[in-house]
Formats: C-alpha cells, sequence, structure tokens
C-alpha cells in the first residue's frame, strides 16, 4: 500500500490543549474553522473535522465538563474522523474514549500530520470495504492469505527486555509473540495475521525492522510501536515509519491502552483488506461474463457518492479510454488490445480502495475518491505506458 502524507478531506480541527503545531503545515494551515473545545462550541455546519486532537494533560486538567463536551461533540460526527490523543505516558485516557490514535504529548508537528493523513485513509479504507461488502457480497468458499488469518496477536521484534511487560499489559485474548530477529519476524508474518508489532532493541535494529516492514506491501500500514531509550530517537522512529513511540516513562496504565488501541486499528486493517482482496477478486471474475452489471454499478456508485460527500468529497468516475491519455503513436498502433492493457495498468498502479473494473455496456472504469486521486493516477498511467513496450 503505497504511503500518502496529504489530507484526503480537509475541514476544521477540533483540539483540546495547546494548538498542535502540526496545524501550520501544508493541508492544515491556519484558517478560520479551527476549534478549541475548551473555548467553543461545535458548528456543524464547518463541516467534517480533518481530525480530532486532545492533549491529555489538559483534557484531565480541565475536569469532567470538557471530557464531557469532547464525548458530546464527537457524536455529532456525521462521519468518522481521526480521533487523536497525545499522552505524557501517565495521564490515563477515559475508557469511553476510542480513538484511532495515541501519540506522545511533545509529537513533532511533522509525525502528528503524517499519522492524521494515515488514519484518514485507513477509516477511508474501512468505509470503502463495507460498502464493496453490501453491494457486490461475496465469493462461496473464498479464502485468505496466511497473513490475514489467526487469531487477534501482536509480535515483539528485538532483544530488549520489556516481553513480560508487554505480556501482562496485553489482554489476555490476543497472542504475544516474540521474535528475536527480523528473519525470525519474517517468517512469522508470513505464516499468520498479526494486528501490531512492537519494536525493543536497539535503535539500529529498530530502524532496520521499520524499513523491512515498511516495504512489504502486506505490512505497510500495520501498526507498529517502538521504544525509545532515548528522548532524541523518537523524531527518527516516526519518520522511519512508526504508529507510536514510547518511551521509559510510560506506567502500565498508559501501555495497556496503547496496546490496544494498535490491536484494534490493526484488526480493523485487516479485516479491511480482507473484504478488498476478495472484492478486487470478484471483479476480475465479473470480467469473464461481461462485467459487472450497470445497476450493481450504480448501486455502488449511489452508497459510495453519499458516503464520500459526508467528508466533503465528490465521487470522480474515470472511463478509461485511450483518448483520455497522452500516449505515443507507436504505443496504440503496437498495442493488440489496448483496453485490457489500460484496465490491466490502471488496476496495478491504483490503490486498494479504488474501484476499477469492466461494466456491462459501458467498459472499463476507474472510480476514485477526489479529483487529486484521478490525476494521479491518471500520470502513474500515462508514465507506465509511456515507458513500456506493449
Amino acid at each position: 500500500m503505497d504511503q500518502d502524507s496529504s489530507l484526503i478531506w480537509q475541514g476544521p480541527v477540533w483540539y483540546v490543549g495547546e494548538r498542535p503545531p502540526a496545524f501550520s503545515v501544508s493541508g492544515m494551515s491556519d484558517r478560520p474553522g479551527h476549534i478549541n473545545l475548551a473555548e467553543g462550541d461545535v458548528d456543524p455546519s464547518a463541516g467534517l473535522p480533518s481530525a480530532i486532537v486532545a492533549d491529555m494533560p489538559a483534557l484531565a486538567g480541565a475536569g469532567d465538563e470538557l471530557t464531557q463536551k469532547l464525548e458530546a461533540a464527537l457524536v455529532t460526527l456525521p462521519a468518522e474522523a481521526p480521533l487523536i490523543f497525545l499522552s505524557d505516558g501517565r495521564t490515563p485516557i477515559p475508557s469511553r474514549f476510542k480513538p484511532h490514535g495515541i501519540l506522545p504529548q511533545t509529537v513533532s508537528q511533522t509525525a502528528l500530520f503524517d499519522q492524521v493523513c494515515k488514519l484518514q485513509r485507513a477509516l477511508l479504507r474501512s468505509e470503502e470495504a463495507r460498502i464493496r461488502r453490501v453491494v457486490f457480497g461475496r465469493i462461496p468458499g473464498y479464502g485468505a492469505a496466511p497473513h490475514y488469518q489467526g487469531t487477534s496477536g501482536f509480535l515483539v521484534v528485538g532483544l530488549g527486555t520489556r516481553f513480560l511487560d508487554l505480556q501482562a499489559a496485553s489482554s489476555p485474548k490476543v497472542d504475544v509473540i516474540g521474535a528475536f530477529s527480523p528473519g525470525i519476524a519474517e517468517i512469522f508474518m508470513s505464516q499468520r495475521a498479526f494486528d501490531a508489532v512492537v519494536l525493543d532493541g536497539s535503535l539500529g535494529d529498530m530502524l532496520e525492522n521499520l524499513y523491512q516492514i515498511r516495504m512489504d506491501a502486506r505490512f505497510a500500514s500495520l501498526p507498529v510501536i517502538a521504544f525509545a531509550d532515548q528522548w532524541d530517537d523518537t523524531a527518527m522512529l516516526f519518520k522511519a515509519g512508526a504508529t507510536d513511540v514510547l518511551t521509559s516513562n510510560v506506567v502500565e496504565e498508559d501501555l495497556k491502552r496503547r496496546l490496544s488501541t494498535a490491536i484494534r486499528m490493526g484488526k480493523r486493517r485487516r479485516l479491511a483488506d480482507r473484504m478488498l482482496a476478495e472484492s478486487h477478486r470478484w471483479l476480475l471474475l465479473q470480467m469473464l461474463s461481461g462485467g459487472v452489471r450497470e445497476d450493481a454499478y450504480d448501486h455502488y456508485l449511489e452508497r459510495a457518492g453519499k458516503a464520500l460527500a459526508l467528508r466533503g468529497l465528490k465521487i470522480c468516475e474515470m472511463k478509461l479510454l485511450p483518448e483520455r491519455f497522452s500516449l505515443r503513436a507507436e504505443t496504440v498502433m503496437m498495442a493488440n488490445d489496448l483496453y485490457t492493457t489500460l484496465l490491466s495498468v490502471a488496476d496495478a498502479a491504483s490503490r486498494e480502495e479504488d474501484l476499477v473494473c469492466v461494466v456491462r455496456d459501458i467498459g472499463p472504469v476507474a472510480v476514485l475518491k477526489n479529483e487529486r486521486g484521478r490525476e494521479r493516477l491518471q500520470a502513474r498511467i500515462t508514465s507506465i505506458l509511456g515507458h513500456t513496450a506493449l
């Protein structure tokens, strides 16, 4: 799964505590509509927030009234948006909240923004997977790859000393498995599913493990928690792809919440991946009978369009016709079946949550989540066809 550090939808930011500096970077610039929940009320007309970021010490210090206000504000959301708590490692997060992410209170602006972008995409992927399951159904007897199968669990990689602490902090229903080296970890991860990975070792080993995990498309979005012995190591670990970074001052209760949050999001990721993989197979099978029925396709467009509209997005339909792309004359002349080639290239170049299929009486199409997605796919297709012998 390719990574793209840009917001999928843009809206006001709800926050508690000091305004995080990440809002000054591209895509989250200082503009009217941001809401400090301690000072103002939620304005439903301002649109779905890009994220809700709550500094946990500030929230706890303000008392129950602000906590209840945050809880009430979340109920007003027309669709799911990233909820992130900034933790000092000691202040407990109320059990009534189910955050999508927990980060260190002093997380850098770049790392916070990057996590918001990743969480937005994760929520959109889950939503897309549900829509496809409702509209297209299932394939009878369809199985799943080994890295999708198994009970809930997380893998501890490294020669650190925190394995027993992690085991004690995890739920009894969660398997905790240790791997001393990246090689052993790779074997385990290819044999069964893990909802999260915890790295506990030297900085060099953890950076190498992160690189290997993020370079594998199967695990590009897998939640990875890393332990930093030195606070200065935190920025490097986030830059390398860590989902969360813990330091030695984390208490058991906070460790439990951060583990459970990573595992919960990992379960959602695994389920969405399985459903999207099955729907992709289903779409390929429909080509044998001429493509997806037009009524099913229209049903999908209706449901997907309504879901995107809640995020301020508009569905973007793209017909995969040769004239839409800047192709060299020799490419057009030499391709035996340019329509099939375009479909294959679009399928390979698109994201898993983008719908690429053949529709009866319409032909090959791609359905993207916004105009930027259409531009990105069109550029990729043009580039691939421009440098490939057909």
